[in-house]
């Protein structure tokens, strides 16, 4: 488990292990998503009616950190 995951976890959040076929990667929690588009190295929260929702503070953290895992925030 990466530090992102455990962060994740602390938050309630559970990590969709389908996301490798599909080319996204999942952190899901009640009726909210977090879902990390790994082609387009972009990310949205959001709930399972398809609505946008608010990031907390610990949440941005726990994003951050899984974007410098993914390497979307090395500089060239």
């Amino acid at each position: 488990m990466s530090k992102t995951d455990e962060m994740f976890e602390e938050l309630g959040y559970e990590i969709d292990s389908t996301y490798e076929i599909k080319g996204h990667l999942h952190y899901c929690k009640e009726n909210i998503k977090i879902d990390f588009d790994l082609e387009r190295k972009n990310f949205y929260k959001y709930n399972l009616s398809g609505y946008r929702s608010s990031i907390s503070m610990q949440e941005l953290q726990a994003i951050n950190q899984k974007c410098k895992e993914l390497g979307w925030l090395d500089v060239n």
